[in-house]
């Protein structure tokens, strides 16, 4: 008689134990559970087919794989399923990222996701290598270095665009309208600690750039806000531009909001098993420029942390968004550590703003939508499907040739505008609703 190795034995072993626990579990508790608790038991009642098949593939797959490479793969398998920004890091992977970058790196300056199951910038970095190689929002990453990315989490993708400062990377990228992909090489840079820029426009309107969010972002929002509450004669408006600024924690998002609208509520988030939604509010600080009207430029590339502000600009500061939908991206990430040292990062909740308007996979739709370039047709979709550096911006004539800013400073310029109601009305506080 051919007796059973040892190791699939093992499994055969497992599987009829946790078969019989699960049915044992099963008796007992039948009268005892709710709904919520039958279906919970269904769900792990399927872990018998999960050993059935890891039996099937120990016992007669031609190669020889390890168990833990086995269980790592289904697991990954399972996290990949859920959303685009679910991961599940190996030990290494785990110790690695809680370690840190202890040396400088080089990045390319580029927000990613995966969309359609295809690796998608959501926003280049202004100024960034990839922003200066011609890398646009929604552009599709098809090979890193020549390897495929089709299998990798954004997480991991992004770890494989970082590196030693003045190395190179290779990408080979797709964007809609072209006739084939495009390889591009990109050298890694040490990216600016700068996230904001500011301007004094014509007729006396302020500008606020914020190009990324960072720790400092508050920081230097606050210093560039109460340098244009100086200004004399004083600004008759704000135009603030979050167009292709991704990124960014929520913690980020807050700080920076609270620059405006100081303690009111940012956002507020609901999970799975909250019955109740668990507001988030600003710190309480000094709003220069509170009286301003206030126009937000936002874009396809306004993600995570910007549509978080953007979102309650809207809502507290009663801000006029002009411009594009926005990406979709607010939601609130976990880290599960489990026993072996691996991880899980998933998500477990989602973000609305004070108004109660979900922002992930929705994104938010402008009160106003943005005019195009100019261009007809034809001539502005063959301009996309170039991959030239952007303009870069000097000085506020330069900003004057941009038609979303000389459309706000038209919407701020109409005295009475039923769009650009004052931030003195009354904003939202108290209870998010249901």
């Amino acid at each position: 008689m051919k007796l059973i190795p040892r190791r699939y034995l093992a499994v055969w072993i497992c599987s009829v134990l946790l078969g019989s626990m699960l049915l044992a579990m099963g008796s007992w508790r039948a009268f005892y559970r709710s709904p919520a608790q039958a279906a919970s038991s269904q769900t792990y009642a399927q872990l018998r087919l999960l050993m059935e098949a890891l039996y099937e593939v120990e016992n007669k797959y031609v190669g020889d794989e390890q168990d833990t490479s086995l269980i790592y793969g289904a697991i990954r398998g399972m996290v990949m399923s859920l959303d685009p920004t679910a991961s599940f890091l190996t030990p290494s992977a785990y110790q690695e990222m809680l370690a840190g970058n202890q040396a400088p790196i080089g990045e390319m300056g580029v927000e990613l996701t995966f969309k359609n199951k295809v690796l998608t910038v959501v926003a280049p970095l202004e100024g960034g290598p990839a922003w200066q190689a011609g890398i646009k929002a929604g552009d599709h990453i098809l090979k890193i270095n020549d390897e495929m990315v089709r299998n990798m989490t954004a997480l991991e993708a992004a770890k494989h665009l970082q590196g030693p400062p003045g190395s190179t990377i290779k990408m080979q990228i797709i964007r809609n309208g072209m006739i084939k992909p495009q390889d591009v090489t990109i050298t890694l840079e040490k990216l600016s600690p700068v996230t904001v820029n500011h301007y004094i426009l014509e007729h006396d309107y302020g500008y606020l750039r914020l190009k990324h969010f960072n720790d400092q972002t508050a920081k230097e929002l606050e210093s560039a806000v109460k340098d244009l509450d100086k200004r004399r004669p004083p600004l008759k408006g704000l135009i603030l531009d979050l167009r292709n600024t991704a990124g960014g924690s929520l913690d980020q998002a807050i700080a920076v909001a609270s620059v405006f609208i100081g303690n009111s509520m940012v956002f507020y988030t609901k999970g799975r098993h909250q019955e109740q939604p668990q507001p988030r509010y600003g710190q309480k600080m000094p709003q220069a420029l509170k009286d301003l009207p206030l126009v937000v430029l936002v874009d396809g590339g306004t993600a995570r942390a910007a549509e978080i502000l953007a979102g309650a600009l809207k809502d507290q500061r009663h801000a006029v968004l002009l411009g594009f939908k926005t990406f979709g991206n607010g939601a609130v990430h976990k880290v599960f550590p489990l026993k072996d040292g691996s991880a899980l990062i998933i998500t477990v909740a989602q973000c609305y703003t004070p108004n109660g308007q979900i922002i992930q996979d929705k994104g938010l739709e402008p009160n106003i939508v943005g005019i195009t370039n100019g261009y007809s047709e034809n001539e502005e979709f063959e301009a996309e499907l170039e991959l030239k550096k952007p303009q870069e911006i000097t000085n506020a004539q330069d900003l004057l040739k941009d038609p979303l800013i000389t459309q706000a400073l038209k919407l701020l310029g109409l005295e009475g505008s039923p769009d650009l109601a004052k931030s003195s009305s009354d904003p939202i506080a108290g209870t998010p609703p249901e």
